[in-house]
């Protein structure tokens, strides 16, 4: 299923995801997907060039019931050296009702293992313990999380943009009235520019 209102161009303007598929020019670049894909819910290029892809996957049935979950979670894609064929870099996903969208307002992603997103009025942010290996598989990839997180944090709040520096240490949550910081090194949270605060992570 493809939204003709998800649509992202890569910073150098030489590729565009629109109507569900990446394309470079006359190249349309064949995307690896969990098992089960359903629909692209999101899009937006990093300022490196890597793709940052929402999705939801469906619940497969036999005769016999279901043998699987519905998902929903984000895919980040990165071009390889063929500029046909683009890797998985990063993915996080989790279980999702049979009435429940994964369909973020933002999301954003740093090679260092930063992963932060928008949705539901949730921020929702999770480092991991060490960059994780690009994956070439179209199927079912383990998450993130599976290679072990160096902690998670959720936030509620009225957010609609988010950025992260270039180091990948100080992620900003733009709402209406103002920004909230993070500081995904030092564990802390201000708003605007007020004093420094403890981030609550687990």
């Amino acid at each position: 299923m493809a939204d003709p209102d998800i649509f992202a161009a890569s910073p150098d303007g030489v590729w565009r995801f629109e109507a569900g598929h990446l394309r470079g020019g006359s190249r349309v670049v064949d995307l690896p997907t969990i098992d089960f894909f359903d629909r692209w819910t999101f899009a937006r290029f990093c300022p490196g060039g890597q793709l940052i892809l929402g999705f939801e996957s469906g619940q497969p049935w036999s005769d016999y019931g279901s043998y699987g979950d519905r998902y929903g979670g984000l895919q980040v894609f990165a071009p390889t050296a063929d500029p046909s064929r683009w890797h998985t870099v990063a993915i996080e996903y989790d279980y999702r009702s049979h009435d429940e969208d994964f369909v973020p307002v933002d999301a954003v992603w740093h090679p260092r293992g930063v992963l932060a997103w928008l949705r539901d009025g949730c921020l929702c942010g999770q480092v991991i313990s060490s960059p994780r290996p690009p994956i070439d598989t179209p199927f079912w990839n383990p998450r993130d999380s599976d290679h072990g997180l160096e902690y998670r944090f959720e936030r509620w709040g009225a957010w609609r943009r988010l950025e992260l520096d270039g180091d990948g240490h100080i992620l900003t949550a733009h709402d209406a009235d103002g920004r909230d910081r993070f500081d995904l090194v030092g564990r802390r949270t201000a708003r605007d520019d007020a004093e420094w605060s403890e981030l609550s992570v687990y």
